[in-house]
């Protein structure tokens, strides 16, 4: 009698022990993937966010690499228009200040970013609450959850930085040249704000969108089952 009940109690241990979601990395990108297509509109608001930034902060370090090698440069011809431009370095104090005015607005631009990409993501975890409750039903763990959003946020920032990137890129030179001449761009002084312009907004902009993930991720994360199947939207 004890034998079976003991064998009856380690078959109802071992018929409710607890499962957990375990997917490999290439069906957690597949997720993430279906996501983005389910909710396209909610993805496009944070991408058109993310890249605008981006381009921004581009076209800013671009422009300044580009006037910077233009000043340098010994050509009479490249003297008289950055002078008929207004654009010739005459004070060592003016530029450093204008260059303190950029950080400024490069950093002001840093923080608005960072505030809507958290409350676009905020509203996509609200709207997802049922099915992350139905993913942490099945077994999902927290750890689960946090590598769904993060992957799903993270490759979209990416995507976004780097068109960002190159349109900030492609708006300085546009800028520079309509400014001074197009003429005395030449190929190697663009490369190198490419090389310098590019790498630099594109990380920023990925740590940003990784930054503002992290809050609604957690939250995401500690949801309660029973509370997020509750939810009525």
């Amino acid at each position: 009698m004890s034998h079976r009940s003991h064998t009856s109690s380690s078959g109802i241990f071992a018929d409710h022990a607890p499962r957990t979601v375990v997917l490999p990395w290439r069906r957690t990108f597949g997720m993430c993937l279906a996501n983005v297509r389910h909710r396209r509109g909610r993805a496009a608001l944070t991408f058109v966010c993310i890249a605008v930034v981006v381009a921004f902060f581009a076209s800013s370090m671009a422009t300044q690499h580009l006037l910077s090698s233009l000043r340098q440069s010994a050509d009479v011809h490249v003297a008289a228009i950055l002078e008929r431009a207004n654009m010739a370095a005459h004070d060592a104090a003016a530029t450093a200040r204008q260059r303190d005015q950029q950080v400024w607005l490069l950093a002001l631009s840093a923080i608005l970013c960072l505030v809507g990409i958290t409350n676009t993501i905020l509203m996509s975890v609200t709207e997802r609450v049922r099915e992350i409750g139905t993913l942490k039903c099945l077994g999902a763990l927290d750890r689960f959850i946090v590598r769904l959003f993060l992957i799903e946020n993270t490759c979209l920032g990416c995507v976004a930085s780097a068109l960002g990137a190159l349109l900030g890129f492609a708006l300085a030179v546009f800028q520079t040249g309509m400014m001074t001449e197009f003429s005395v761009l030449t190929v190697g002084a663009c490369a190198h704000a490419l090389a310098y312009s590019c790498p630099r907004a594109f990380v920023l902009g990925t740590l940003l969108t990784l930054l503002a993930s992290l809050y609604p991720t957690c939250i995401a994360a500690r949801m309660r089952p029973v509370d997020a199947m509750r939810a009525d939207l």
